[in-house]
């Protein structure tokens, strides 16, 4: 008799599963970027830690280069478009509790692995391949960073915030998440106690914003 055809749910997934295939070969680069560096990595490795032939890489993605892109758009790039629209729909009244929200919530999602490891993968990668820190800053920082720099400008523009430059006070508003990232990705120790990041954050952001009231605006509230 010949041999009974396997069902399908002996399949690989990867292969029962084709519209997932994409977010897997994602997953597969940034685990290889992250253990081999971006530099180093070869696509048929990737393909090995997905599970498929390097061949099917190139039916979603082009080059590496278009892995590491396509990391950005995954992991980063809907973060500071979140940003930009929670900034967007502040219409008139402080902006001290949107600035909260919005950093509370990048604090929530960088402190994912697979979102975190993009930025650090980013700034490693940055001297070597100069472009990849161009998109990076066109798509997240610009964004982001802008978001939450004009946020910021209205508020001392309506006399919530002391006088101070929004260039400068967005830069060390968002400083904290970024050495979080570097200590997370570099430093951090197994033995290390667990930190909570979203605790990390909510302390800097009410130290920066104790700092930052116009005493007068408080005040006015009062």
């Amino acid at each position: 008799m010949g041999k009974i055809a396997s069902s399908s749910s002996s399949a690989p997934r990867w292969q029962r599963q084709p519209e997932e295939r994409p977010g897997q070969i994602l997953d597969a680069a940034l685990a290889v970027f992250r253990a081999q560096g971006f530099g180093a990595a070869r696509m048929d490795e990737i393909a090995k830690k997905a599970g498929i032939s390097k061949g099917t890489i190139y039916l979603y993605f082009e080059s590496k280069n278009a892995l590491l892109e396509a990391l950005i758009d995954r992991a980063m790039a809907p973060v500071a478009a979140q940003l930009k629209v929670m900034a967007d729909t502040v219409q008139q009244g402080p902006v001290t509790p949107s600035l909260r929200a919005m950093l509370s919530f990048a604090a929530k999602r960088i402190s994912d692995p697979k979102t975190g490891a993009v930025p650090l993968l980013v700034i490693s990668e940055a001297g070597q391949f100069p472009e990849l820190a161009k998109l990076y800053r066109t798509q997240v920082i610009d964004v982001g960073l802008g978001a939450i720099t004009d946020l910021i400008a209205r508020g001392v523009k309506s006399g919530e915030f002391r006088p101070f430059n929004p260039v400068h006070a967005a830069r060390l508003l968002v400083a904290p998440m970024m050495m979080q990232i570097v200590w997370s990705g570099i430093f951090a120790q197994p033995s290390d106690p667990p930190l909570d990041s979203r605790a990390l954050i909510e302390l800097h952001l009410d130290i920066f914003l104790n700092g930052a009231l116009n005493p007068k605006s408080q005040e006015v509230s009062s």
